[in-house]
């Protein structure tokens, strides 16, 4: 019987050996179970933190990521126009400066009339044809009879300037014989003296 009790004591003490001893563990082996035993729940939730820190910090990241990859918004300025201010002159400068015109304060641009054009063409050909006529007509005879009275009492011939002696007073090239009939002499030779009039007439005189 006493047997029996003892490999039931036995069985007993193999299957919970902490209670055997009183429920402290005193070998090696038995202390590193019990702290095994006590470590489980607390690593667990060791571990648990450590993800959930893992995943902020990779939220964070990727919030900071994708912060700068997004464009900075461009700050819009409204533009204000400043309005230029022109210093006021003087009272002095306003009462010096020239008022302006009627003509000046028309339009530039101004088309000339067809009708004026060609009434300025006509006027032109006419003065054509007036100096053609002139030069073809007749001599003056009052510029013939004077000088036909005229007397030439001689010629100074000279590369500077020539000049005639007509009734007494000296003529170089260009200068009126007689003003009145509109008589220049126009050429002075060693034996005659070329006059011409306002139209253009030729007039020859010898000596």
């Amino acid at each position: 019987m006493s047997l029996i009790n003892q490999a039931l004591r036995k069985a007993q003490h193999d299957r919970n050996p902490n209670q055997a001893s009183g429920g402290a563990p005193t070998t090696p082996a038995q202390l590193a179970a019990a702290t095994d035993r006590g470590r489980g729940p607390v690593l667990i939730i060791g571990l648990a933190i450590a993800f959930a820190i893992l995943i902020a910090l990779v939220a964070v990241l990727s919030l900071i990521l994708f912060s700068r990859n997004e464009p900075e918004p461009t700050p819009v300025i409204a533009s204000k126009q400043v309005p230029v201010l022109t210093p006021e002159p003087a009272p002095d400068t306003l009462q010096n400066q020239p008022q302006p015109t009627t003509s000046q304060t028309s339009s530039p641009l101004t088309r000339e009339d067809p009708s004026d054009v060609v009434e300025q063409l006509r006027l032109e050909r006419e003065a054509v044809e007036k100096a053609a006529a002139t030069a073809a007509a007749e001599p003056n005879p009052e510029i013939i009879d004077w000088l036909a009275r005229a007397v030439i009492s001689g010629v100074k011939l000279s590369g500077t300037g020539s000049k005639v002696i007509l009734n007494g007073n000296s003529y170089s090239i260009g200068e009126y014989a007689n003003a009145t009939l509109g008589l220049k002499v126009m050429i002075i030779q060693e034996e005659r003296v070329l006059f011409v009039d306002s139209n253009g007439k030729k007039y020859l005189k010898r000596l």
